[in-house]
């Protein structure tokens, strides 16, 4: 084997051919979608993952309100892109946000310290930032979706400590 066919057997997968900047120009754009069974779809594109080339489209509904569409990847056959104003898509997986009172954002982030004291983690604090060494991070209101860190094992580990804590 050449080097160019070692080389494009290792990357033979499709990620590695995709191009994820004109991906990214669908993103927010109203958007046909044909199939390859020449159905086709209209909306807005909220996302596509580039491994499996599925897109998910965001058809409005009513005001405020959406459908959303998952789209296999193998099934399209084009996206043609109907209107370039990029469209404001709402963010439709981010957590509620409650509203937690002061003290009680002190208290939880008192109780959080200590726990981790006691389970030996180096805590400690940076204005009201919680971090232990300089993997783990752990921000205001102190709830497990308030932690962040590369480490997967340790983050799930943080995360689980949270998670018990009910205050």
């Amino acid at each position: 084997m050449t080097t160019q066919e070692e080389e494009d057997s290792v990357f033979s997968h499709k990620i590695y051919k995709n191009d994820p900047i004109l991906f990214n120009s669908y993103v927010g754009k109203d958007s046909k979608i044909t199939m390859k069974d020449e159905d086709s779809h209209c909306g807005i594109v909220y996302t596509i993952d580039p491994v499996s080339d599925s897109v998910v489209l965001l058809q409005p509904k009513e005001a405020a309100k959406y459908n959303l569409k998952i789209i296999s990847g193998h099934s399209i056959k084009s996206i043609e892109v109907i209107s370039e104003t990029d469209r404001n898509v709402p963010d439709l997986f981010l957590l509620s946000s409650t509203k937690v009172s002061q003290e009680k954002v002190t208290e939880r982030k008192n109780t959080i310290k200590q726990l981790l004291l006691e389970k030996r983690f180096p805590i400690r604090e940076e204005g009201d930032v919680l971090k232990i060494e300089d993997s783990v991070v752990i921000e205001p209101p102190y709830f497990p979706e308030n932690c962040t860190c590369a480490n997967s094992i340790i983050f799930n580990r943080i995360k689980s400590i949270l998670t018990c804590i009910n205050n």
